[in-house]
C-alpha cells in the first residue's frame, strides 16, 4: 500500500471545494503567499545589497548562507535566494491549476494573523525571566541600528531564515526520514521540525558574556531552540507566508518598535 504525503509546509494539490475557499485555504495557497512576501524580499534584498546602511548586508548571515547553498551548484548571484522563491511559488502556483485571482482582504489578514501569532513569542521571553538576554533583546535590540536599518535587517532576518531553516531544512529532512529512511509521515515531520529549531538555535550567538564567565546562556538557547519549534509547526500549519510573517513582526518589536519607545522616553 503506497503512502500519500506531501512536501512540508505545502497543501497538496487538489480541487477545492466551497468550504476550503475561505481565507485559512487561499493564505497558504502560493499566489498568496507570493503577494503578501513580495513586499519582504523587496526590503529583503534592499537589505541584503546594504542600502540600509549600518552593514545590514553583512549581519544577514542566513542569506549568505543560501547563496553558499547555491553556489555548491555552481550557480551564482545574490539574489538567486529571492529569485529561487519567486520562481518556485509561481511553478506551484501552475502546478496547482489555482485561478489566477487575488483576493486583497487575504495579504492584509495575513499582516493581522502574523501579528497575533507574535503573542506566543513575547510569552516565551517572559517565561523565561525578564532579566534574561532574550528579554533584553526583546526591551531594546541593538543600539547602533537606525528604524530604517532595523525594518530592512527585521524583513531580511525574517524571510531568509524562515526560507533556510523551514523551507530548506524541514523540506530536506522530511525527505530524507519520510522517503528515503520510510518512516511515517507525522514522525518524519516532527524530526524535521525538531532539526531545523536545533540548527536555528546554533545559528544564533547563545554565548554568555565574558563578565559572566563565558560558556553558553542555556536560557537564551532554549528560547531560540523552542522558537524554532513554534515557527516549523507554523510552517507546517499555515504555510511560508505566515512564518515569515510572525517571525518578522518579533523581529521588528525587538529591533524597531520597543527602542523606539525607549527613545522617546
Amino acid at each position: 500500500m503506497s503512502r500519500r504525503t506531501h512536501e512540508p509546509g505545502l497543501h497538496p494539490t487538489r480541487p477545492a471545494g466551497p468550504l476550503q475557499r475561505g481565507y485559512f485555504w487561499l493564505s497558504a495557497r502560493p499566489l498568496h503567499i507570493l503577494v503578501f512576501l513580495t513586499p519582504v524580499i523587496i526590503a529583503a534584498e534592499l537589505g541584503a545589497l546594504g542600502l540600509g546602511g549600518d552593514g545590514i548586508g553583512a549581519q544577514l548571515a542566513a542569506h549568505r548562507m543560501l547563496v553558499r547553498f547555491f553556489e555548491l551548484f555552481g550557480v551564482l548571484g545574490l539574489h538567486l535566494p529571492a529569485l529561487a522563491l519567486v520562481i518556485a511559488l509561481i511553478v506551484q502556483h501552475v502546478l496547482s491549476k489555482d485561478r489566477w485571482r487575488i483576493e486583497p482582504i487575504v495579504p492584509a489578514a495575513m499582516v493581522v494573523e502574523s501579528a497575533f501569532l507574535t503573542g506566543p513569542l513575547l510569552i516565551l521571553v517572559l517565561i523565561l525571566q525578564p532579566g534574561s538576554p532574550a528579554a533584553a533583546a526583546l526591551e531594546g535590540g541593538p543600539d547602533f541600528l537606525s528604524p530604517k536599518s532595523g525594518i530592512l535587517l527585521a524583513l531580511g532576518a525574517g524571510l531568509y531564515e524562515e526560507m533556510l531553516f523551514r523551507l530548506v531544512v524541514i523540506t530536506a529532512m522530511h525527505f530524507v526520514a519520510a522517503d528515503l529512511l520510510r518512516l511515517p509521515d507525522t514522525a518524519a515531520k516532527v524530526i524535521a521540525v525538531l532539526v531545523s529549531a536545533v540548527l536555528f538555535a546554533l545559528h544564533h550567538d547563545t554565548t554568555l558574556p565574558a563578565m559572566m564567565g563565558g560558556g553558553t546562556d542555556w536560557r537564551l538557547f532554549s528560547f531560540y531552540f523552542i522558537a524554532g519549534v513554534y515557527f516549523g509547526v507554523l510552517f507546517l500549519a499555515r504555510g511560508l507566508g505566515i512564518a515569515v510573517g510572525v517571525h518578522a513582526c518579533y523581529d521588528l518589536l525587538v529591533l524597531v518598535i520597543m527602542p523606539g519607545f525607549a527613545g522617546s522616553e
